[in-house]
């Protein structure tokens, strides 16, 4: 009994996981939705933007293409052939000794016996390779979302990590500000006012390293959406 109501449940399970399928029009909105979020529109960008996804659909067209082609092979396959006859064939007699006469008309059609087997068989091939085509569609859209978000979460923690470092750098310079000042006046040793200048160095240098990484992280992000991040509304 244990095992039966493992069993209903797996099958359960499995039914409940086939039934979720991926709906692709929701994992690249189309261009007419409206009210979407800033992450939506990026995705929409660079899935609309971005060559290679482009060629995809060229692929994908090609393979339509091909199955026309294919379905219409048969037409340069067949051969008719025909005759018009005027007259009869002088010296032929039947039995009886009457002329013998070519029918008028005369038609035939050359149809290959292969022709059944293989044009269906070429249309089915050139038909599996438009379904390829519409999956690599498909896993592109799953992959352009994804790496999509993730460059764009990536760019929003580095512009953070950037944000901090420069109100880092404002408070070190301050800081040291005071220090030299109270330097000069004679009231603090070199050493302090060394250790001072020497952490404000470090703190410029890690300013500055979290510029370079969130600029970078902005370029990614502008890589995949075709655009200025500036310029997407």
């Amino acid at each position: 009994m244990k095992q039966l109501i493992i069993a209903i449940g797996f099958v359960m399970i499995s039914n409940a996981i086939f039934c979720q399928a991926i709906d692709y029009n929701k994992i690249i909105l189309p261009d007419n939705a409206g009210n979407i979020e800033f992450e939506e529109k990026l995705v929409q960008l660079a899935w609309k933007n971005h060559p290679a996804n482009k060629q995809l659909y060229n692929q994908l067209s090609a393979s339509q293409y091909e199955t026309k082609i294919a379905s219409a092979e048969w037409l340069n396959t067949i051969r008719l052939s025909g005759n018009l006859n005027e007259f009869n064939i002088p010296g032929a007699s039947d039995a009886n000794g009457r002329s013998q006469f070519f029918p008028r008309y005369n038609i035939g059609a050359l149809i290959p016996l292969g022709i059944f087997k293989s044009t269906p068989n070429q249309v089915k091939h050139n038909r599996e390779l438009e379904q390829v085509a519409m999956h690599n569609i498909n896993s592109q859209k799953l992959a352009v979302r994804a790496n999509v978000l993730k460059t764009y979460n990536e760019f929003l923690m580095y512009k953070e990590i950037f944000t901090l470092r420069s109100q880092e750098l404002e408070q070190a310079t301050a800081s040291f500000v005071l220090l030299e000042q109270r330097f000069k006046a004679g009231e603090e040793q070199y050493e302090k006012y060394n250790q001072g200048l020497t952490l404000l160095n470090r703190v410029k240098i890690d300013r500055v390293e979290a510029q370079t990484t969130y600029l970078n992280s902005k370029l990614a992000l502008e890589e995949f959406i075709g655009v200025k991040l500036e310029d997407v509304k």
